[in-house]
């Protein structure tokens, strides 16, 4: 295995889901769900929640600490520099990027994600182009090229979404995608953006999810 250093991005001021990522999926929280999937990839000592210094997420802080999962809290708005301080808290080469709005991650998925790191990349994702369903998305960034942006100066977008930066700069970074073999699972939502969203993935049965599944040899 690479290595890397996976660090999951949680905070509870959704606008359109407060609080979701502590939100019941199939009776624990969603964000539970999430650092397990990872650390079926990832040393269980090398997964780290970042979240924000704000009040409200003192609860994702009381998560982590009765889980015993590492936590860096930093900024609430700027995004990319919360994402920093959690890379500087670490030694590994790659930081591996999950979001902690998707309780059905595919750990076959992050190893395929994590396959492709090497010296001919400086990015791997998932979604350029998008081929697997909202929430069976990943990236691996090298840490080195992350920690040479300058949050301070990047645009709002760039800040609010951590890799953006990546992508509209091709010309300086090397960027590789991670496809599914099928183009038309990229239709399908299995994040949770609403309530709505939370009851629709708790209804879908085992088959549902099946038809988005890796071959473990893909």
């Amino acid at each position: 295995m690479s290595d890397v250093t996976a660090i999951v991005q949680a905070r509870m001021t959704s606008q359109r889901f407060p609080g979701k990522v502590l939100a019941s999926f199939k009776g624990r929280p969603i964000l539970e769900h999430v650092v397990s999937a990872v650390e079926a990839v990832v040393p269980r000592e090398r997964v780290t929640i970042a979240t924000s210094t704000d009040p409200t997420d003192d609860a994702i802080a009381a998560f982590a600490k009765k889980r015993g999962t590492a936590l860096v809290r930093g900024d609430l708005v700027n995004v990319l520099a919360r994402f920093q301080q959690a890379a500087r808290a670490s030694s590994a080469e790659w930081i591996l990027r999950i979001n902690a709005d998707s309780p059905l991650h595919d750990p076959q998925v992050l190893r395929r994600v994590i396959a492709e790191a090497g010296p001919h990349c400086d990015v791997v994702t998932t979604i350029r182009p998008r081929t697997f369903p909202k929430g069976r998305n990943a990236e691996l960034v090298r840490r080195t090229a992350l920690l040479g942006i300058d949050a301070a100066a990047a645009s709002i977008e760039e800040q609010e979404h951590v890799t953006s930066y990546f992508y509209l700069r091709p010309d300086r970074y090397r960027i590789v995608n991670v496809e599914s073999g099928h183009a038309d699972w990229a239709q399908h939502s299995l994040v949770v953006d609403t309530l709505e969203d939370l009851t629709r993935l708790e209804a879908m049965s085992d088959a549902d999810l099946d038809r988005f599944r890796l071959e473990a040899n893909a």
